[in-house]
């Protein structure tokens, strides 16, 4: 019983989506990844990275499937997890995780993170 107690508590928090991404240099932003769908009211997106070669670091919000920002922007770091605020995200839609290099970046690279739409 409470197995199944978690199993639901897990899948209204939200889950997490893998995404890989190509991100341009000089602070251009990412194509699209992997969508996530937002399970819940939550106003904060959540990200995490798995790779990210470049050494001057990378910025990372939410997008709608036309390129309109949902979420505040948040720091992209390995291992660690940050958060957008302000997510304008609507219950039931999916978004994606839309990355940044830093514009004195020279180099183009791609991006492995894990995120979610919603506060994870």
């Amino acid at each position: 019983m409470a197995l199944s107690g978690a199993m639901v508590v897990g899948a209204a928090t939200g889950k997490w989506s893998v995404s890989q991404e190509t991100v341009s240099a000089h602070g251009k932003w990412s194509t699209y990844g992997s969508p996530n769908e937002k399970r819940n009211n939550s106003e904060v997106a959540s990200f995490n990275g798995d790779a990210i070669p470049n050494s001057l670091g990378y910025t990372v919000h939410l997008i709608n499937n036309k390129a309109k920002t949902m979420s505040g922007n948040a720091g992209l770091y390995k291992d660690y997890t940050t958060y957008g605020d302000n997510n304008s995200g609507m219950v039931g839609r999916n978004y994606y995780a839309d990355v940044r290099s830093k514009a004195l970046e020279p180099n183009q690279s791609t991006v492995r993170l894990h995120f979610s739409a919603d506060r994870k």
